[in-house]
């Protein structure tokens, strides 16, 4: 954008996205860079920006598994587009994100639910990638069970 050209501040900020997610049954902690709520039993975190909006979940990566999870993790990028991981810089964590553009209130309600559909969908694939993997890994396994694949990089912690 030319830095001539008049840009209208976008309107969004976190205490509007607060009250939204209060009345949609969120119950989330307000902090003072971000929004902190419970997504399916992780813990999420929304933020804003200068007309972007962000959802987030932040997980450990278990050491054994390294290097299926981050396989898995780029395999879910792939199959839902819009969901990005990425790797944190001590690199024993990982985050996976969503973001767009939202000038207002009005495009964050439009705009989070299907977020959260997305998130939730990657969540799913990232899952069944980590079984699919470790039954690769190891075919002595005829079936393993959740919590193995739990156990094995898929237990989703928040860092903070």
């Amino acid at each position: 954008m030319n830095a001539d050209s008049p840009r209208r501040k976008p309107d969004l900020d976190l205490k509007n996205i607060f009250r939204y997610m209060m009345e949609e049954g969120y119950y989330p902690n307000y902090e003072y860079t971000h929004i902190q709520f419970n997504l399916d039993g992780n813990t999420a975190v929304v933020e804003c920006e200068d007309g972007f909006a962000s959802v987030r979940i932040f997980f450990s990566i278990d050491k054994e598994e390294y290097d299926l999870f981050i396989e898995a993790s780029n395999l879910t990028m792939l199959s839902t587009y819009a969901v990005k991981p990425a790797m944190l810089d001590d690199r024993e964590n990982i985050v996976f994100s969503i973001e767009m553009l939202c000038e207002n209130i009005r495009d964050f309600k439009h705009y989070f639910p299907r977020a959260l559909d997305c998130l939730r969908d990657a969540l799913i694939s990232h899952k069944a990638e980590m079984k699919r993997l470790i039954l690769e890994r190891h075919p002595d396994k005829k079936n393993v069970p959740d919590t193995e694949v739990n156990a094995s990089g898929t237990n989703r912690k928040i860092l903070s």
